[in-house]
């Protein structure tokens, strides 16, 4: 059976600095143009300037920050990054999916449903994050179930921009429970095998949570001009 290839860990100190990150970022706290100094980032969250350093390469590979001659400066993400990520999950997840209605094992489908399960009780608390862990470990299942070791791979590099992407998405929606149902017939379609519209139904899915994620991305950028017009290009130019 096809299992993650990381086993499991508590996370580095990069790694927690750069998800605290990756969400200021997601989130616009740190706007696009800001210079992120080493040792100002080490001496506020109190950790030497390897784990800052660690941090800042893995938002480097992730897109978010760059490298410039002065240090690292925030990219952020644009619709067009948004619309991108979720061409390559549509291109893979889809194959994923399908691969199942072959391989997935019946423990397999059973975890599926408790995690529907979990995504149910989530809703009825309206509790956001809850629901988007157990997305998450969702779909890092339906990778699983399709048996392709390099499909997995590819979910597992991007999946920490996607958790950020999606808990911002996720807390945009008054009811959670459609999303649910969503997940909840995947499962049925796997089991009844019906290749075609399970693609259909993984990529309208997947084109519904980027249209939702790319419309509370611009709501965002729509609140920083309004509260801030006259300040628009001031962080490109003082970090330029």
């Amino acid at each position: 059976m096809l299992t993650s290839k990381r086993p499991a860990r508590a996370p580095a100190l990069g790694d927690q600095l750069a998800q605290l990150l990756r969400e200021q970022i997601v989130r616009r706290a740190l706007r696009p143009g800001t210079h992120l100094v080493e040792d100002s980032l080490a001496a506020q969250y109190d950790v030497s300037r390897g784990p800052v350093r660690d941090a800042l390469r893995l938002l480097e590979a992730q897109g978010l920050v760059e490298s410039r001659r002065r240090g690292f400066f925030v990219v952020g993400l644009t619709q067009l990054d948004i619309e991108d990520l979720y061409e390559l999950r549509e291109a893979i997840e889809v194959v994923a999916v399908t691969r199942a209605i072959r391989l997935a094992t019946p423990e397999q489908l059973e975890a599926g449903h408790a995690i529907v399960r979990e995504m149910v009780t989530a809703a009825d608390r309206s509790h956001a994050r809850d629901f988007t862990q157990a997305d998450l470990r969702f779909h890092a299942l339906l990778y699983e179930m399709g048996g392709n070791r390099r499909l997995l791979d590819v979910w597992e590099d991007y999946e920490p921009l996607i958790s950020s992407l999606m808990q911002l998405t996720v807390e945009e929606d008054a009811d959670l429970h459609p999303s649910a149902h969503d997940h909840g017939r995947l499962l049925e379609l796997i089991v009844a095998g019906e290749a075609d519209p399970l693609a259909a139904a993984m990529r309208a899915h997947l084109r519904g949570a980027r249209d939702r994620m790319g419309h509370a991305v611009l709501a965002m950028i729509d609140a920083e001009a309004e509260a801030a017009p006259t300040a628009v290009g001031r962080t490109e130019e003082t970090a330029s």
